[in-house]
């Protein structure tokens, strides 16, 4: 096996593990948005979409946590790849989670009169 071929079978080794893993945090951000439009906390927005939140960031990393461990445990060769894969499908989750929370922040606390 050439060089050439061991790069690309890596590459597509990690392409196909970050879009697994992007699946994932995609099923969490739907997860949020299914939340967020529920009243989790009586009237005070900001609580309920904070707990939107948490609930999301919890399924994710549950299912994510599962996922990997199962794609370990079956892909002896490759755990470069996935593992390179994975961690960087947790960079946009991170900025968006992080960008959600500060605009929970902005909003104003308490019910509205």
């Amino acid at each position: 096996m050439s060089s050439a071929t061991g790069l690309v079978r890596r590459v597509a080794g990690v392409r196909s593990n970050l879009l697994a893993g992007l699946a994932v945090h995609a099923v969490a951000a739907v997860l949020f948005v299914a939340l967020s439009l529920v009243r989790l906390d009586g009237c005070d927005r900001a609580d309920g979409l904070a707990g939107a939140l948490g609930y999301a960031v919890l399924a994710d990393l549950v299912l994510a946590a599962c996922l990997l461990a199962a794609v370990l445990r079956t892909n002896r060769g490759g755990r470069r790849a996935v593992l390179a894969g994975w961690g960087m499908s947790f960079v946009p989750a991170i900025v968006l989670a992080g960008a959600v929370l500060a605009y929970v922040n902005t909003l104003p606390s308490g019910c509205p009169v």
